[in-house]
């Protein structure tokens, strides 16, 4: 069926609604938006969907979601799970309630039970809430720090983790043999007797495993602390849990506390750009010294510090590595043995010999948290367990209370470091440098190339694949010593020749390591078309590496420029 035809089947479909029809009418004349909204169903990916909003089978709206539940549920059926039920959460998004209903409405007339928060909730606290209530699966509603006309539907197993690729494709395989007339919903599911609301119990459970997860700490109270949610769902949560550890000189942005789906005070409600941080930097008193900010559904923490009278913006990596340092300080020697740091191929070597000073190992996995929560399941099989896990894209976990990143539990861990070196006479800064100046200076920068069509997306195809069939043995003016293709899981040791076995799941990624220590890494996006470039160098001096990291970033530069234009 094509997308006009796609398009008239819904205008003249029963089960949809006349609002939906209307909107649909008004874009007769408009062939461009018509083809985009129906020329396929929104795709289930390895998240779950996500997607702008609005009519048609493209979008993101109460039929898609409908039907994305309707394959859940059959494969929870299928997998023995239904009857654990499923819980579900919403962010601050627009319609996020509408939508977490919508796939209540599914499940309950499927004849599972369902847990559905009765206001906005963090993602991490959702997380929680599939493994503290033992239920089969989880379900959020958010689209993370996309902008306002997104939204999404992420899917959560029985561990509490995001679903790995296998569970995602046998829901994406059962969605694609549905129609929305397959779909068994009720419309009123508040008034169905399998469905519950998640009560105060469990947010208060939840807030004692975060405070059980991190160390304890005197004297608290006096860092001075700005915190804002950048109109998501931290606003109850973080300030709560860090005046219950201590921390009575918090102040919050006001404009921004509320839930708000059209994020009307930011360009993006994206802690990871600087410019979401305009209102908290102006109302920041001189007494000031850390500032907080979450993303919309709280998973991502991004964080200012007051440094010699300016503020600085601490990237994923740098706060990864002051708070692993400050967690491995504090762990008693019985929690340092048989302890495990879990970082994704793209995070900082820093945590390399950061685990190595004190005797604890470092695990690898691919891009994405899921894989972090994954292998934190697997840790005690062997004896050992997790002690903190961190992506450089500003996602934390310490704990095994969850299987996902929490910038909830974060934010209190963040504030506590602050405080810890307060006390010492040093900021987070300070003490960053002193970590560079014991293990070496090590710089990061990501670079995003899109593409416009799909000829210049099949170029960067061509481009990894030819990469693949001659390997490099310099990039700029470094020798590579070692090549790791995730995509065909082997490693090359260039120096000897030797080949290794990548123990990890395939994903069509390059990394190269250098002589001098530095580390490349290109990445196809898995949703949209560009290819993401991640740097890594490291010298004995904050200059040296600086020069490093602008040679090396100029040499890929002009490597994937000319390696564009031969495709």
């Amino acid at each position: 069926m094509d997308a006009k035809a796609r398009y008239e089947a819904w205008l003249t479909d029963p089960l949809i609604d006349e609002a939906t029809k209307a909107e649909l009418r008004a874009l007769a004349q408009n062939g461009a938006e018509l083809e985009d909204r129906f020329y396929k169903w929104v795709e289930f990916g390895t998240g779950g969907l996500r997607g702008t909003m609005g009519a048609g089978t493209n979008r993101i709206n109460i039929y898609t979601i409908r039907l994305a539940t309707q394959a859940l549920a059959l494969t929870l059926k299928e997998g023995d799970l239904a009857s654990r039920g499923v819980v579900i959460a919403y962010d601050s998004r627009r319609l996020s309630r509408e939508f977490a209903q919508a796939a209540a409405g599914v499940l309950v007339a499927n004849g599972i039970p369902v847990h559905l928060f009765p206001e906005v909730a963090p993602t991490p606290l959702l997380s929680f809430a599939v493994r503290h209530l033992q239920a089969g699966a989880g379900i959020v509603i958010t689209a993370s720090h996309n902008p306002p006309e997104y939204n999404g539907y992420k899917v959560y197993n029985a561990q509490g983790g995001q679903i790995l690729n296998r569970e995602a494709e046998k829901i994406s395989s059962c969605m694609a043999r549905l129609s929305l007339s397959e779909v068994h919903f009720t419309a009123q599911p508040l008034e169905h007797p399998l469905l519950r609301l998640v009560d105060q119990q469990l947010v208060e459970a939840y807030y004692q495993a975060m405070l059980d997860a991190v160390p304890p700490l005197q004297h608290a109270g006096s860092l001075g602390i700005m915190y804002t949610p950048l109109h998501g769902t931290g606003g109850r949560h973080v300030p709560e849990i860090l005046r219950r550890a201590g921390f009575s000189c918090l102040g919050c942005v006001p404009e921004q506390m509320e839930p708000d789906g059209d994020f009307p005070t930011v360009q993006s409600p994206n802690p990871e750009d600087g410019r979401a941080f305009g209102l908290a930097f102006a109302q920041a008193q001189e007494d000031c010294q850390l500032i907080l900010a979450t993303d919309p559904d709280a998973d991502r923490l991004g964080v200012a510090v007051r440094h010699q009278g300016e503020w600085v913006l601490l990237n994923g990596n740098q706060l990864g590595v002051l708070l692993a340092d400050y967690l491995l300080q504090r762990a008693r020697p019985e929690q340092l043995q048989g302890g495990v740091l879990i970082k994704t191929i793209v995070t900082t070597e820093l945590l390399e010999p950061l685990a190595r000073k004190y005797g604890v190992e470092v695990r690898n996995t691919l891009t994405g948290f899921k894989y972090i929560g994954a292998l934190m399941d697997e840790l005690p099989r062997e004896g050992k367990h997790f002690l903190f896990g961190f992506e450089e894209s500003y996602g934390y976990l310490v704990g095994s209370y969850a299987r996902d990143k929490d910038a909830v539990v974060t934010s209190l861990l963040t504030a506590q470091v602050a405080a810890y070196y307060a006390a010492r006479g040093l900021d987070l800064v300070q003490r960053l440098e002193q970590l560079f100046q014991e293990h070496g200076w090590y710089q990061q920068a990501l670079e995003s190339y899109s593409f416009a069509s799909s000829l210049e997306a099949e170029r960067a195809r061509m481009l990894l694949q030819r990469l693949r069939e001659h390997p490099l043995s310099v990039i700029g003016q470094e020798r590579v010593v070692e090549i790791r293709d995730f995509g065909r899981s082997e490693a090359l040791k260039l120096t000897t020749g030797e080949r290794l076995y990548l123990d990890l799941p395939k994903e069509d990624v390059l990394q190269w390591f250098t002589e001098a220590g530095s580390k490349v890494s290109l990445r196809p996006s898995g949703t949209e078309p560009k290819i993401k470039l991640y740097l890594e160098v490291q010298g004995p001096t904050q200059a040296e590496a600086g020069a490093r990291l602008a040679k090396l970033k100029e040499a890929c530069r002009e490597l994937i420029a000319s390696g564009l234009e031969e495709g």
